[in-house]
């Protein structure tokens, strides 16, 4: 589950960033803290999984992996913290696409504003400004997000670990459910991306316009399109895509607006009190 000093934003912050395939460190002081938050989000992509550099915990003598130059998710502790401002080699490089996610502080910063001890809020106007991926997750997904966690945090008293750590997946599931639904109707000897893409509302077409052509949307094809593996491979997201497929044809046709997110959230908001 999500540190609770954790804002609603950072979060939807840092999965855009996991999905945009970016460079990511995490810091904290706690070694338990920064490797259960990493796998948090790691879980979370589920269908899909992150194809790049993966390390919860990286030891200090391998430090050199951070100049890696593709993508990566790192988590290093607060004591190794000084490797990324005194190391020139490093520093002598192009660092532009590395985000620092601050645990124990919840911020996310790129790392040149992290070095140069900006403002919070300066750097905040930054990354917003020059990381496109911030603005990539469309806007009835993140108020979808919001609400369902601040739910699930409101509630948590009252669930076991376990089933707050399934509900919290089945959220993040359901965003790939909703925009990614009908895929295996384009799915054949190989999968065809533009009528995929056509084939959705304009709110979501924007999204899967960029997502399919990421490495982690790549891979789940690939492995979609393997013989060995199309039959048992993501069979839970696919039954539930189907389950979501056959809800859409009982409904009366209508446009996803955020207006009618804000309606669902409130009405799975009431049934959660009355079950309480």
């Amino acid at each position: 589950m999500f540190n609770e000093r954790f804002y609603l934003d950072t979060i939807i912050k840092i999965f855009s960033s996991i999905l945009y395939e970016q460079k990511l460190i995490f810091i904290s002081n706690e070694l338990g803290t920064l490797t259960r938050l990493i796998n948090t989000f790691i879980c979370l992509l589920y269908p899909f999984s992150w194809p790049h550099t993966y390390i919860p915990i990286l030891p200090a003598l391998m430090l050199d992996i951070i100049q890696a130059p593709t993508p990566y998710i790192i988590g290093i502790l607060r004591s190794c913290e000084s490797y990324l401002s005194r190391n020139e080699e490093f520093l002598s490089q192009d660092n532009s696409d590395i985000l620092i996610v601050d645990i124990d502080h919840d911020r996310i910063r790129s790392l040149n504003d992290y070095l140069s001890n900006q403002s919070y809020r300066g750097s905040a106007e930054n990354l917003n400004r020059h990381f496109l991926q911030f603005q990539i997750l469309p806007k009835i997904f993140k108020i979808e997000l919001k609400q369902e966690i601040s739910l699930l945090r409101k509630n948590k008293l009252n669930l076991s670990m376990d089933d707050c750590r399934q509900r919290l997946q089945n959220l993040f599931m359901s965003i790939f459910i909703q925009s990614c639904y009908n895929y295996k109707d384009y799915l054949n000897a190989t999968f065809d991306i533009d009528l995929f893409v056509q084939s959705k509302q304009h709110t979501i077409e924007l999204f899967l316009e960029w997502f399919t052509r990421t490495q982690m949307f790549e891979l789940f094809i690939r492995e979609k399109l393997d013989s060995n593996l199309k039959n048992s491979f993501a069979i839970t997201f696919d039954s539930a895509c189907e389950k979501y497929r056959r809800t859409l044809k009982k409904q009366i046709p209508q446009r996803i607006t955020v207006k009618s997110v804000k309606r669902k959230a409130a009405i799975r908001a009431n049934k959660q009190d009355n079950r309480i």
